[in-house]
């Protein structure tokens, strides 16, 4: 049988990941592996073994490499074919890297682990946004983090009206509303003040941007299975839906309507055993180093 080959990107942007690269893509042909380069690093490392990311999948890659931060990851996730995409290890350079599983100092002793098969795959549910017209509905992009829809006017608000599954929830002024995955549940929504899901976990999470005081939409989360619409009401206000900080589709007109769906398609990200609560820990909340012995409260 044909060995699969393995696929490798990076961000162009750091001297440090390219080089890493190299190195990354040196250790694998020594181990007999086959490398394949994402067609825009081919030339910077080996020009022959370039490869579209968007010819990449489970059936011709068996996984793929990121160098770089959640930005990179991101990137890489929305080029890669829809159909069945290709497992992603990454690896972080210089940034928090949030879904990185590895780093510049382990990647190496990482990917030992990983070619001899011991790890697990994370299977990570996405989301699609529609605008919907008289003649039917526009797909957008799909979404591994989350679709933020926000005012095109950064010193006016938006007045939404949103239905979940048909039914009328809310209808609020605010700057913004994020719908995020529960992997994007650590990016802009964690910021936004929604809550940590653990991405096992298959759900949507509707997380409004200051909302004005007396219109009641507080951050919710609902089923993966559920549409959601979200309807601009505000007259001469256009919006824009930004996709997982890649993609800004602009100049969204008043009483358009957007709908969010789960997606067709998933990431599988290769983990290590009990890596998500550590990473949390390390990249996100943080923890008291230590508790004092006499730390007792005053009688």
């Amino acid at each position: 049988m044909e060995k699969k080959p393995i696929a490798l990107a990076c961000r162009l942007d750091s001297e440090r990941a390219i080089k890493l690269s190299r190195r990354i893509f040196e250790f694998l042909v020594q181990k007999g592996e086959i490398v394949y380069l994402e067609t825009r690093i081919a030339p910077k490392i080996f020009p022959h073994n370039g490869m579209d990311l968007g010819e990449m999948n489970e059936d011709n890659i068996k996984f793929i490499i990121i160098i770089g931060g959640d930005g990179s990851i991101l990137r890489v996730a929305n080029g890669l074919s829809q159909k069945s995409p290709p497992p992603i290890l990454g690896v972080n350079v210089g940034s928090i890297g949030f879904l990185d599983e590895s780093n510049e100092r382990i990647i190496f002793k990482d990917l030992s682990r990983v070619l001899n098969g011991q790890y697990s795959l994370e299977v990570c549910t996405k989301i699609t946004a529609y605008i919907v017209k008289n003649s039917g509905e526009i797909k957008l992009s799909n979404a591994l983090n989350e679709v933020l829809i926000i005012s095109s006017k950064s010193s006016k608000v938006l007045q939404i009206s949103i239905k979940i599954d048909k039914i009328f929830l809310n209808r609020s002024y605010l700057d913004g509303v994020i719908i995020s995955t529960a992997t994007g549940s650590t990016a802009y929504n964690l910021s936004a003040g929604g809550a940590i899901v653990n991405p096992n976990m298959s759900i949507m999470q509707i997380t409004p941007l200051n909302s004005f005081a007396r219109s009641g939409l507080k951050p919710l989360i609902v089923p993966i299975d559920s549409e959601i619409e979200i309807q601009l009401l505000r007259p001469r206000l256009d919006a824009k839906i930004v996709i997982d900080g890649q993609q800004t589709i602009k100049r969204i007109a008043p009483n358009t309507m957007i709908r969010i769906r789960k997606a067709n398609s998933q990431n599988k990200f290769i983990r290590f055993k009990g890596s998500y609560y550590t990473r949390l820990r390390k990249k996100i909340i943080g923890t008291v180093r230590r508790v004092p012995i006499d730390d007792s409260p005053e009688e």
